[in-house]
């Protein structure tokens, strides 16, 4: 009997794999060619203490390809206490108009900084990344070109961590690319789930009406996946991801453990918040799915005999998982360490059901600030 309960799961976690991959492929790579109009775009950046992030930001943000004169770069310092004055002093004389602006003492955190921020871009194309983010100097060409491609208002983007020679950075790496893969191929399928803040572009008319942060701005984490949500729901065709090389968008991976437990902990915080059934089903099924694979040790020392099993539902995941997220990385020209991922791959279930429980039990620290 268990036996076959092993067997059945090992299938339907293969179909899976198949179908996000199927998915995958099916996804049109961004043309080349472009249109021969390119309207304004705001690059609206929200920043706490980052001083140490800004300058590699500014640098990749000066060498887009595109016309300066339809550009303009908006800064929101939500409340900084680092001396961020001193590292963007020196771009004063930016290729395109640079702004500063500083979020009203009444309000705080991202939601209300990039909000804030759109209510003061001169330009209906708002572009987003973040504060310790480097980007290509085609990236708001190739995002632009792709909204237009489309019809798209609503276009998200990948975003990968820069390498690091450590395990850590490899395990943050590994994961990323992931979700990057599963997540365009879900919105492929019709079920989109995740995007990041650090890659986005969307019409600013899709921030008018009704706030999508009304009933989860308590929720520090979600200004990205809540706005996909809601523009989703009143018209699925504005929303489409983003298939192009030159689109991805580097960030910095967390230095210590417990940084990033405290950044999974604020990303599973929002899980409840989800209005769309099928992100709620799917954020259930992957904790259960990955539950399942977290407590196979311990039946393996209640029952031995059903080790060889076990360590084939193992191996089997792993290869699967192995050659999804190898097709992701070859894309993007990324490197794929068969020795880190089996190291991954070893601690990733339980590292997915620690994270989910403690998002949705515990308090967490995002930018010095303790949020509940």
């Amino acid at each position: 009997m268990t036996e076959k309960i092993f067997a059945t799961v090992s299938l339907i976690y293969a179909l899976w794999i198949l179908f996000l991959w199927r998915a995958w492929r099916k996804i049109v790579i961004t043309p080349a060619a472009a249109r021969a109009d390119k309207p304004g775009i705001s690059i609206v950046i929200a920043f706490r203490n980052e001083a140490t992030n800004l300058n590699q930001l500014l640098r990749s943000l000066a060498q887009q390809d595109y016309p300066s004169s339809s550009l303009e770069l908006l800064l929101i310092n939500d409340h900084s206490e680092d001396a961020y004055e001193e590292i963007i002093k020196p771009y004063i004389s930016f290729p395109y108009a640079l702004r500063v602006l500083h979020l009203p003492h009444d309000q705080q955190g991202k939601k209300q900084a990039i909000r804030y921020g759109v209510q003061q871009a001169s330009h209906d194309w708002i572009l987003t990344t973040d504060a310790d983010c480097e980007v290509g100097s085609q990236w708001a060409s190739v995002m632009l070109r792709h909204a237009q491609a489309t019809g798209a208002r609503f276009v998200f983007g990948p975003v990968a961590y820069r390498i690091q020679p450590t395990f850590l950075s490899h395990f943050q790496n590994i994961e990323l690319f992931s979700l990057i893969g599963s997540g365009a191929a879900l919105w492929q399928s019709g079920y989109p789930t995740m995007c990041n803040g650090a890659n986005l572009l969307y019409h600013r008319s899709l921030m008018n009406g009704d706030d999508p942060y009304a009933q989860n701005a308590h929720l520090a984490s979600g200004d990205d996946e809540f706005l996909m949500h809601q523009v989703y729901r009143r018209q699925s065709s504005d929303v489409s991801f983003v298939k192009n090389k030159e689109s991805l968008v580097l960030t910095a991976p967390c230095f210590s453990w417990r940084a990033l437990y405290q950044q999974r902990k604020r990303w599973a915080s929002k899980w409840g918040a989800y209005e769309m059934p099928h992100v709620k089903r799917i954020a259930l099924a992957v904790f259960m799915a990955n539950c399942f694979y977290a407590i196979l040790p311990i039946v393996a020392c209640l029952d031995p005999i059903l080790i060889p099993w076990i360590i084939g539902i193992y191996v089997f995941r792993w290869v699967m998982d192995g050659i999804f997220i190898h097709k992701i990385t070859r894309f993007y020209n990324k490197p794929f360490n068969l020795v880190r991922y089996a190291e991954v791959a070893i601690l990733y279930p339980w590292y997915v059901v620690i994270s989910a429980i403690a998002g949705r039990a515990g308090k967490y620290t995002w930018k010095g600030r303790n949020v509940s």
